[in-house]
C-alpha cells in the first residue's frame, strides 16, 4: 500500500512539472503573437504557396497517383507535422557540456533529461494547440474527405513516436559532444536527411515500390510521413498502420538504447576528465 502511495506521489510530481512547463510556454507563446504570425507566415505559408506551384506544374503533365488537392492537404499536413515533432536539443546538451554545466545541471531537483523533455513537449503541444490544430482540422473535415474518428488513437501514437525519434536523434547527436569539438555537421546532416527522407517535403510513396518499402523499414518515414498520411490519406492500407505502429515503437526503443549508452559512457569520460 506504502508502495502504491509513493508511486502515486511521484505520479503527482512528475505531472504538476508538467503543468507548470506547459503553463509557463503557453504564456510565453500568447505574449510573443509577433512569434506566432512570423512562424505561420515563414515556415507554413510561404513553403506552402511555393510547393502548390510546384505542385501544380508537375501534375499537369504526369501522373503520380495524388490530385492537386490531395498533394496540397499532405504537405500541408507533413509541414505541421514537422514542424511539431522535430526538436533540436543537441546544440543545449553540447553547450552544457562544452561549459561544463552539465555537471551542475544533474544535480538539479528535475533530471537533466527530462527537465528537456518537459521542455520541449510543453512548447511543442502549446504551438499545437495555438497554431496548428486548428489548420490541420480544417483540412482533414473541410478538404476531399472526412475526419475518420476511429483512427484518433492511432495517430495520437503515431504523434508521440515521431516527437520522441526527433527527440532522441536531436539527443543522440548532442550527446557525440563528449567525444567531438563540434557536431553542427552532422546537426546539419540530420536536419537535410529528416526533411527529405521523413517524407516532410513530398510523400514517400511516390517513389519506386522498393525504395519505398526500404524506406518504411527505417526511422526517418516515422517523424512525419506515416502521422501525415493517417491524418491525410482515408484510404490508408490498415495492415500499414498496424505495422507501421509497431516499427516506430521499436525504433523508440532503439534510438533510446543508443542515447542511454551514450549517456552512460559520456559520463564517464566527463567525470574521469575532473569535470
Amino acid at each position: 500500500m506504502k508502495k502504491i502511495t509513493s508511486i502515486n506521489r511521484k505520479m503527482k510530481q512528475i505531472i504538476d512539472k508538467f503543468i507548470g512547463f506547459f503553463v509557463y510556454s503557453l504564456k510565453k507563446l500568447l505574449m510573443y503573437r509577433v512569434y506566432i504570425i512570423s512562424e505561420i507566415i515563414g515556415a507554413l505559408i510561404i513553403p506552402v504557396i511555393l510547393q502548390f506551384f510546384l505542385w501544380r506544374s508537375i501534375l499537369q503533365t504526369n501522373s503520380i497517383g495524388y490530385s492537386l488537392a490531395e498533394m496540397m492537404r499532405y504537405i500541408v499536413i507533413s509541414n505541421i507535422i514537422l514542424l511539431f515533432t522535430q526538436i533540436h536539443a543537441e546544440h543545449e546538451i553540447e553547450s552544457d557540456i562544452k561549459t561544463y554545466k552539465l555537471g551542475q545541471k544533474l544535480l538539479l531537483p528535475v533530471r537533466y533529461f527530462t527537465g528537456i523533455a518537459f521542455r520541449y513537449i510543453s512548447n511543442g503541444i502549446a504551438r499545437l494547440v495555438i497554431i496548428y490544430l486548428p489548420v490541420i482540422i480544417g483540412i482533414s473535415v473541410f478538404v476531399g474527405g472526412k475526419l475518420q474518428i476511429y483512427r484518433l488513437p492511432y495517430t495520437l501514437v503515431a504523434l508521440v513516436a515521431g516527437f520522441l525519434l526527433n527527440g532522441l536523434f536531436s539527443v543522440i547527436i548532442g550527446l557525440l559532444s563528449f567525444w567531438l569539438t563540434e557536431i553542427w555537421g552532422i546537426a546539419a546532416i540530420r536536419n537535410l536527411l529528416t526533411g527529405v527522407l521523413s517524407g516532410a517535403m513530398f510523400p514517400l510513396d511516390i517513389m519506386p515500390e522498393r525504395f519505398h518499402n526500404i524506406m518504411l523499414m527505417t526511422a526517418f518515414p516515422y517523424m512525419s510521413y506515416f502521422p501525415s498520411k493517417l491524418i491525410s490519406d482515408w484510404s490508408f492500407d490498415p495492415n500499414i498502420v498496424n505495422k507501421g505502429i509497431l516499427i516506430s515503437l521499436a525504433w523508440v526503443m532503439v534510438f533510446s538504447a543508443v542515447a542511454f549508452l551514450l549517456m552512460r559512457h559520456g559520463l564517464k569520460k566527463y567525470t574521469s576528465s575532473g569535470i
